[in-house]
């Protein structure tokens, strides 16, 4: 029998988060970003916020990813007339009889593992209040002392950003934003087909890949390579410039965040295996990390590009865009087989192979790698016999 010390080893945790991540990608359609920004979040025990649109999966992804991990999961729609009552349970009159004010907690908030509190700016003042408690500290005032909840992380979700001072505090406690919207067209037909699986064969996915118990060590080591991660003079001067472009362009990041986007990069390095934390991840982390609002994505690309930074969201785009240029540009010559058209295809293809040898050998974007190297196979493939017929009719 294996010991639960060979069971927890770095390497078998690495192996059962990459299972975790896979298993959530297979499920949803053009959600990879949110699947890292969920793990994200549960690795480094950093609340995250998603917003988007009503019935864009929020609420499945975090139900899914709870029993993927055999955690206690709590889930709340919150309006302006919920009571904390209904979060941290109600008053035991019992108790209340003999003097003592102590909660009835089952099931509801204090003692769940994963919290997911949907449309959080309809909170009261009052839920507001006690969440930022919970979220800084995950402890619970029960009448005459804090006791301890066993959260490993608070998701929560909203169809916009509030515009409201006093909703400010809270945002800022929300480490992760994720803005994001409805599936796109070229992903309708998949979206059908995965969500009725989903819908019909519920049961026969989510047998538990990792424990709360072994997502809460993999916190321990991601805050120790955090610390560790403050002696990479590259990294940190790569930050720091980082910093200096975002505050230039109107996006600045309070005290606290800047300190939690290097934990949300550790995390983002240990979902993809790497050693220490990567430019790469920093990158990741920062996307995740310094936006306010939407506006702010384009400003935040720009600044990882100026300071030559590029995020793994800017470089699957890059493949993709290509790779679809590939697609458009051979069409057009199948259709028309000029000698402009030829051109533009030698040169796009040109582009892809360069792409292909500049992003390196990063297993994150292999698939996107993949993907392209077979558009550039096709292309050759068709220019060699345009060349062909061309030999043939002369």
């Amino acid at each position: 029998m294996k010991s639960d010390t060979c069971m927890s080893s770095p390497e078998v945790l690495g192996i059962k988060l990459s299972l975790l991540k896979n298993r959530l990608e297979s499920l949803f359609v053009d959600r990879d970003r949110e699947v890292v920004a969920s793990l994200a979040s549960l690795i480094s025990g950093e609340p995250a916020i998603f917003i988007s649109p009503p019935g864009t999966g929020k609420t499945k992804l975090i139900e899914i990813l709870s029993e993927l991990i055999n955690a206690r999961y709590f889930y709340y729609l919150l309006t302006k007339f919920t009571e904390p009552d209904e979060l941290i349970g109600p008053v035991d009159i019992a108790y209340l009889r003999k003097g003592k004010y102590v909660r009835l907690t089952k099931g509801r908030l204090p003692e769940a593992e994963v919290v997911f509190l949907d449309e959080i700016f309809r909170a009261s003042s009052a839920i507001r209040n006690f969440l930022l408690d919970i979220i800084l500290y995950k402890r619970i005032y029960n009448g005459s002392e804090y006791i301890k909840a066993p959260i490993l992380t608070i998701y929560t979700a909203s169809n916009e950003v509030s515009q409201e001072n006093e909703d400010a505090a809270l945002y800022d406690r929300f480490t992760i934003r994720d803005f994001y919207g409805p599936v796109g067209f070229d992903s309708w037909r998949q979206l059908l087909e995965k969500g009725l699986v989903l819908e019909i064969h519920r049961n026969n996915f989510f047998d538990p890949v990792l424990s709360a118990d072994e997502i809460r060590t993999i916190q321990e080591k991601v805050k120790q390579r955090a610390f560790e991660n403050l002696k990479n003079e590259t990294l940190i001067n790569k930050y720091l410039e980082v910093l200096a472009e975002l505050k230039s362009s109107g996006v600045e990041l309070s005290d606290r965040r800047k300190v939690k986007a290097l934990i949300v990069a550790s995390a983002i390095s240990f979902i993809y295996h790497e050693g220490e934390i990567s430019l790469e991840s920093l990158g990741d982390a920062i996307r995740f990390t310094a936006p306010s609002t939407e506006d702010d994505l384009k400003k935040i690309e720009d600044a990882l590009v100026k300071a030559g930074l590029t995020s793994y969201e800017y470089r699957v785009r890059q493949l993709k865009t290509l790779e679809t240029e590939l697609n458009n540009i051979m069409a057009r010559v199948k259709a028309v087989p000029a000698d402009s058209n030829i051109r533009a295809l030698n040169d796009v293809l040109s582009k892809s192979i360069n792409m292909v040898e500049r992003v390196g050998n990063s297993e994150r974007l292999e698939s996107y790698k993949s993907s392209l190297r077979d558009k550039i196979d096709e292309a050759k493939e068709l220019l060699s016999q345009l060349k062909g017929e061309s030999a043939g009719n002369a």
